[in-house]
């Protein structure tokens, strides 16, 4: 869209700013007073029940003491009852302290976040600091001095800030502590080192186990209900409706993606997502157009059970990730600037297509049939639904059953972007399992080198690759073998003793791991340039890489040239922190030692068959979002031709039923292609001989 569109919708769209900041600060006033409402009678109802509860287990005690076994069954069994009712009045009891933190977040539209991200769960707590985005000295002593006054207090087992996330993660007795107690020790310290008024930068990703994005995808799910229902309604009774042409701020908004970067520069990605979901749910439900919430709704639906078996793959690996307070980061390790902007994939080239064209197409239909709400309709075919609903219902549905096999996405933001991957770096390390394996030898003259490499074999086979990785680990012993390392210039190699006797020298590299092949194939797969770094383990791949990159010169140097050179880069790696942060696209799996890279995008298990999904999921990616946009080009021009020759009398819903039953097919087809992209089962391991 030209420049000048920009400045005639800056204004409105600050204006909305302002009101929706008003309107949701009104509606979470109202929620926590519906709500305190609702909790105090729960409350009542549950109290009630614990009470009936202790006064039947009482009468059970007293008919055990009689009735033996048969009372101590009752007695269990009303126990049991009572303690779930404490639960449940737990639970009443926090719902508006919960009801209020969703108003908080929620409605928290400014340029930098004011409301702190804390939650406690499983003796964990998680809480935001302010003043740890800087790298000066304050930013270092206090992400000192909060730990050592959180562990002076009673209950606290150990506290430590990761310096990624920003926050602090306490491990403590529930019964003792309290989360809020955990606060006010952290906001002591914060006043301590002047960073109390600070706040929180909106470019740093939401944290899988933190609820505001599955508050938001709740919300907005709701909204497109109520829409719905609202439409449906007016529909029945014959109510007045708005004229369609209201609908004309929100679809500009779709085209023009520079107000939507300025909105979520000004007041978050998950407000803007929220605010224009809500505007978008109010403008169609009071003009009664029923088939853009219903898909609308459908989408959201997806959105929340991604978000929601987020959340819960963290909670399930949350022991394995942060187990000590060593697994946690203790530098941050921001993401550098990229040398270039990334290229656009097939979904970003149609909606900049759609920009210029839009109001061109606006003007000859008004032109033509001289009805401001046809021209109307010309901006509201134009918006790219299909296009990016087909992509957000593959990410949706890819996301949600990789995170249901235990994939941890740090950053969910990455599974749509993955149809603009054009290089995929993998670090050799990654391919190579646990244990030793000889990978040359050469005998002594009268020794067949097949006992020598039998007699090395033997005595590697107790051992794994870190054992003999060492420079000055061995001696290593089996029976009456040894074997050690060689000097001058054969120290890279090991040489084997039978008793006094010198049979030979071998060279010793890890073995494959069995999926090894398999994950290299899926990556071909993509379209890909496959990229690994040289590791003599892997030698026997290498022909099934485009490019051999010398690990020498570090790995994200090497992600950087590929930037510079156009191409938008997935990196795969188990350690190298710096090459994951500057990826597009990082994916990390867990060391031996549990931990992860916390600066990548996507965690995966120890194994493989994680890296395998995700990659096979890259493959479908670009085929699912060209789908899309074709599928949305095909609404947008029949809808086109509806407006010219359909007459001026016709409904919005049969001029606009082509891109909404587009936008349907393409979320369709997408989540489809994401289920059956990460259900697939890995093929067979292989065993790789030298």
């Amino acid at each position: 869209m030209p420049g000048n569109v920009f400045s005639l919708l800056s204004g409105p769209a600050r204006m909305a700013d302002r009101m929706a900041s008003a309107t949701g600060r009104t509606a979470g006033a109202a929620l926590n007073t519906a709500q305190a409402a609702v909790v105090a009678g729960a409350g009542m109802a549950i109290a009630g029940a614990a009470a009936a509860a202790k006064i039947t287990a009482s009468a059970a005690g007293t008919m055990g003491e009689a009735a033996g076994a048969g009372g101590r069954g009752v007695r269990l069994a009303v126990t049991k009852t009572e303690s779930v009712a404490r639960q449940g009045l737990d639970t009443a009891r926090a719902l508006p302290r919960k009801a209020a933190w969703v108003g908080q977040v929620l409605t928290d539209l400014h340029e930098r976040r004011h409301h702190r991200r804390a939650w406690a769960e499983h003796g964990h707590a998680y809480i935001e600091v302010r003043g740890l985005e800087g790298e000066d000295g304050r930013a270092r002593e206090l992400a000192t001095g909060v730990p050592k006054a959180l562990s002076r207090l009673r209950g606290v087992r150990w506290a430590e800030v990761n310096a990624v996330t920003g926050q602090v993660l306490v491990a403590f007795d529930e019964r003792r502590l309290g989360l809020e107690r955990l606060l006010e020790t952290v906001r002591a310290v914060e006043k301590t080192y002047g960073t109390q008024e600070e706040d929180f930068p909106w470019s740093r990703a939401t944290h899988p186990g933190d609820s505001a994005a599955i508050a938001a995808a709740a919300a907005e799910l709701a909204a497109d209900c109520v829409a719905l229902t609202s439409a449906v309604a007016g529909k029945v009774f014959r109510l007045p409706a708005l004229p369609h042409e209201a609908r004309l701020a929100v679809a500009l908004i779709e085209v023009e993606h520079g107000l939507r970067r300025w909105l979520k520069r000004r007041i978050g990605p998950i407000e803007t997502d929220l605010m224009l979901s809500l505007v978008s749910a109010a403008a169609h439900g009071l003009s009664q157009g029923i088939a853009s919430p219903a898909v609308d709704a459908v989408y959201r639906a997806l959105l929340l059970a991604e978000v929601w078996e987020r959340r819960k793959v963290w909670q399930r690996r949350e022991a394995e990730l942060c187990f000590r307070p060593e697994s946690l980061p203790h530098e941050p390790r921001p993401r550098p600037p990229r040398p270039r902007h990334r290229p656009p994939g097939p979904v970003e080239k149609w909606s900049d297509r759609l920009g210029p064209i839009a109001p061109a197409l606006a003007a000859i239909v008004f032109a033509l049939t001289r009805s401001p709400g046809r021209a109307a309709d010309a901006i509201l075919a134009a918006a790219p639904k299909a296009a990016q609903y087909g992509r957000g219902g593959f990410a949706s549905a890819a996301g949600w059953e990789l995170a249901r096999r235990g994939i941890l996405p740090l950053n969910a933001a990455v599974f749509r972007r993955l149809d603009r991957i054009s290089v995929i770096v993998i670090d050799s390390r990654v391919l190579c399992g646990e244990r030793p394996r000889v990978l040359t030898a050469d005998a002594e003259p009268g020794v067949e080198v097949a006992h020598v490499r039998q007699a090395a074999t033997d005595v590697l086979a107790g051992l794994s690759r870190n054992d003999v990785g060492g420079a000055g680990a061995g001696p290593w012993r089996h029976g009456g073998i040894r074997l050690e390392r060689g000097s001058g210039p054969d120290r890279g190699r090991l040489v084997v003793h039978e008793h006094d006797r010198r049979l030979g020298r071998v060279t010793v590299r890890a073995e494959l791991a069995p999926l090894a092949a398999a994950v290299l194939d899926a990556a071909g797969s993509a379209g890909s340039t496959v990229v690994l770094t040289d590791e003599p383990s892997v030698a026997g791949l290498l022909p099934h890489a485009d490019r051999i990159l010398d690990a020498e010169d570090g790995l994200a140097g090497h992600v950087r040239r590929f930037q510079e050179a156009g191409e938008d880069v997935l990196v795969i790696s188990a350690a190298d922190e710096e090459a994951l942060a500057a990826a597009d696209a990082g994916v990390a799996i867990t060391d031996a030692c549990g931990g992860a890279c916390w600066s990548a995008d996507v965690v995966c298990g120890g194994d493989l068959a994680g890296v395998w999904r995700v990659l096979r999921t890259t493959a479908a990616a670009r085929g699912v979002s060209e789908r899309a946009v074709r599928l949305a080009q095909a609404g947008f021009a029949l809808a086109a031709l509806l407006m010219l020759v359909g007459g001026r009398h016709r409904p919005a819903s049969f001029v606009l039923a082509p891109v909404h039953i587009a936008a349907a097919i393409a979320m369709t087809d997408g989540a489809i292609a994401g289920l059956r992209a990460t259900r697939a089962a890995p093929p067979p391991p292989s065993i790789h001989l030298p």
